[in-house]
């Protein structure tokens, strides 16, 4: 073979080692593609969390360090964006009227960003009622206490006045008389009753009682609220969950605790603070009708069998 020859069969023994460059850059290229995805999906779990829905628990009486606590927890629930919807676990005999409008008004806010569910456990009287119908739905077990709609009255009993005190007007030193009293009651009682009309008309299980057959006082077990419309559906807590993922349009999701997860993204001070605040509604001691005074009116919406 000639020179010439040789020389042109020299690229021909090259191709070989082209093609091998070829493959093995397809395959980083590949390796490299992989390798985006996976830490691309990782990344995006940390940017985009999984949809929860969140629980928040009322399990002791209604107080005004309830409030705050449940203030706290809501509005954390609310400004989350993975918190795709809330369930009001309910267990509680009722308290103080003025700390149940709290919360009330803080679920209907909470209402109208997210589904709130209410589950009913053992008791859900009284002001812990009015809380629940707040929520857009009702969930309670068969033999679930309910209802205890009504009000009740701590009316002061005036202490004789010491020479060392003057007062200007009759009713200075108690705010009113008997009468007046009845009054207040009397209001408090239809506002209560009409909060629970007016929300309970327009549920899925609409109410089926007449407005004076809603505020007696009485009590139902969960076979009979959902009879009356007093709740919507029969169910457990699970069940609760369930309806709210729906409510959010949610199919892979996880749960959380709400008060969890609103004391993680606390430091130092803040967590110290409402640390001793959840410490202050653990150790509230329960309201005793037979025992307890008032130096200033007090209104209750709470179920207290009187022994």
């Amino acid at each position: 073979m000639s020179d010439v020859q040789e020389k042109e069969a020299a690229p021909q023994e090259e191709a070989p080692k082209k093609k091998s460059h070829v493959v093995l850059t397809v395959t980083a290229f590949i390796v490299v593609i992989a390798a985006a995805l996976v830490g691309g999906y990782y990344l995006s779990q940390e940017l985009v969390p999984e949809p929860k829905v969140g629980i928040i628990s009322l399990n002791t009486q209604v107080t005004g360090a309830l409030a705050e606590a449940m203030a706290r927890e809501i509005n954390y629930a609310r400004n989350a964006d993975d918190i795709k919807g809330v369930v009001m676990v309910i267990n509680s005999p009722g308290g103080s009227a003025s700390a149940g409008h709290d919360i009330y008004y803080q679920v209907r806010k909470l209402r109208e960003n997210k589904p709130v569910v209410a589950s009913m456990d053992t008791l859900a009287a009284s002001a812990a009622y009015q809380i629940g119908v707040a929520a857009n739905e009702i969930y309670a077990k068969p033999a679930s206490i309910i209802g205890n709609i009504g009000v009740i009255m701590g009316q002061p009993q005036p202490e004789t006045l010491s020479e060392r005190f003057l007062t200007t007007g009759p009713f200075k030193s108690t705010g009113g008389s008997a009468t007046s009293y009845l009054q207040k009651l009397d209001m408090l009682h239809a506002d209560f009753r009409d909060s629970v009309i007016a929300e309970r008309s327009q549920a899925p299980n609409p109410l089926t009682l007449e407005p004076d057959q809603v505020a007696t006082g009485e009590i139902w077990i969960g076979i009979e609220a959902m009879e009356y419309g007093i709740i919507d559906e029969l169910g457990s807590v699970l069940d609760a969950i369930d309806r709210t993922a729906e409510l959010a349009g949610l199919e892979n999701y996880e749960v959380v605790d709400v008060r969890e997860a609103y004391l993680a993204s606390l430091e130092d001070a803040e967590l110290t603070a409402a640390l001793d605040l959840y410490e202050e509604v653990k150790n509230q001691p329960e309201f005793n009708m037979g025992t307890d005074t008032t130096k200033w009116p007090a209104f209750y919406q709470i179920y207290v069998p009187l022994e």
